[in-house]
This record gives C-alpha cells, structure tokens and sequence, in this order.
C-alpha cells in the first residue's frame, strides 16, 4: 500500500509539473502518458485540485498560478468545450428577438455564436474575428466586426481605432468573457492590457451585462481588473460551480444562470 501511495504521489506531482509547463492538459492524455486509467487520472486531477495544485475542468485540467498571458483561443477551445457548448445555448435564450448584443472576443463567445440562428434578428457586434466568422456561417444578416490592432492570442481587435468605435455604440446586452473571476474581491479580470480597455469601454455603454465562464475560472486571478460585482448584471456558467463559490455569488445580488 505504502509502495501504491508513493507511485501515486510521484505521479501527481509529474502532472502538476506538466500543467505548469503547458497550461492546461487533458485527461486522457494524462492517462496514456502515465499508462494508467482515465479514472486513475481524474482521482489524481481532484486530489490536486483539492491542494490547490490545479484546477479541474471537464476533460482536462489547468494550471492554478496567477494568468498573465491566455492561451490562444485555439489551444481553449478543447478544455470544457461540452460546458461552454451549454452555456451558449443558455446565453442565447437571454435575448429578445431585437437587441444589439456584444459579443466579446473568447472561446465562450464562439459558443454564443454558433446559436445565434435561435435569435435571427438580433443585431451582433463582436471585437473577435472568429466570432464573426461564426456569426457569417450562421447566415446572420445583421452582425458587425469592430477593427483595429490585431491581438493573435484571442483573435481579436484592440487599440485607439477600435476604443473609437465602441465609444459611438450602445448595447442592449453583453456577454463578457474574462479570464478570472475573484468572488473575495467581487470583480472580473483578464490577462490582457489591451484587451481590459475594450470590456471597459463595453461595460459603460451596455444596459445588461453577463459574464459567461465555466467553473475554471472562479480560482485563478488574472492581471487586469475590467469589472466590479456591481457593474455586472449576472453570470451564466456550468452548474458544477463550487457550493461555497456559489453562495458568494448569491450574496452578491447577481443574476445566476446555471447549466
């Protein structure tokens, strides 16, 4: 048993190592590496995650230090990709059939997105050139794309040009993805300077404002403040949110969206 206990051990701290070094890692990727089972690895990803070590997601696992740089949309479109699916489908139920709605730049937006033919008369405005991609596949007919200084880690546009442009806009409601949300200090951040100026200017201009993240994102903290608790008006997210967590967003009087 000793003998068990130690391999197991080892191995643990292998994978923290390893989610350190790449971000995140998915499960049974774990398992043919270590050449153990899927079921071995997610007793693994929750002991660690219960250390602190890491965070779990659906089918993977990320890193739980402090974000200072995304990873590219690309490489997050696979972690929690059944979870944001969910959220997108509950996302778009919140419009009325004629709001102009925003459409941040991430990989949960690309899930609003892809359902957007549920809400065929919306107008949608978007900062991410996948998202209006997306958008144009969905045969939407009214949807514009904001331009300006192209930022690859998000396939998005930021910059003077682009701050120009959401300055002459107003929208019905916004969906904002972030890559932290700190329920101590009751605020949303993101990793990106350049980025944090665009959600601001998003935020001012907006009557209804939601944050769409799956349950990742509740641990780690991220380099820019872009919102308060009080300047959003809920948050949609998977319901497998931490019942500790949850009772910290329900004291803070914000709408709850959980799927």
């Amino acid at each position: 048993m000793s003998e068990q206990f130690d391999l197991a051990a080892v191995r643990r701290r292998k994978i923290a190592e390893l989610v350190r070094a790449n971000g995140s890692m998915g499960s049974r990727d774990l398992s043919d590496l270590f050449s153990v089972s899927e079921a071995t690895i997610r007793r693994d990803l929750k002991a660690l995650d219960e250390e602190g070590s890491v965070v779990r997601t659906h089918g993977g696992v990320l890193t739980n230090s402090s974000v200072i740089v995304d990873l590219p949309n690309e490489e997050r479109k696979s972690v929690g990709a059944e979870e944001k699916r969910r959220i997108g489908q509950a996302s778009i139920e919140l419009l009325a059939d004629d709001e102009v709605v925003f459409l941040d730049a991430g990989t949960t937006a690309h899930a609003i997105a892809a359902v957007a033919h549920k809400k065929p008369t919306c107008t949608y405005v978007t900062t991410s050139l996948g998202v209006a991609n997306v958008l144009q596949a969905q045969r939407i007919a009214q949807f514009y794309m904001i331009g300006g200084s192209y930022q690859p880690v998000n396939d998005s546009f930021t910059g003077t040009l682009a701050i120009s442009a959401l300055r002459s806009l107003s929208f019905d409601i916004a969906f904002l993805c972030c890559s932290a949300i700190d329920v101590d200090r009751r605020s949303i951040s993101v990793a990106s300077e350049a980025y944090a100026q665009m959600q601001k200017e998003v935020i001012s201009n907006t009557r209804r404002r939601y944050v769409v993240a799956d349950t990742s994102k509740f641990k780690p903290n991220a380099f820019m403040q872009t919102a308060r608790f009080d300047q959003i008006s809920g948050i949609v997210t998977n319901q497998e949110v931490d019942d500790e967590i949850l009772a910290q967003l329900e004291d803070a009087n914000l709408e709850l969206v959980l799927v």
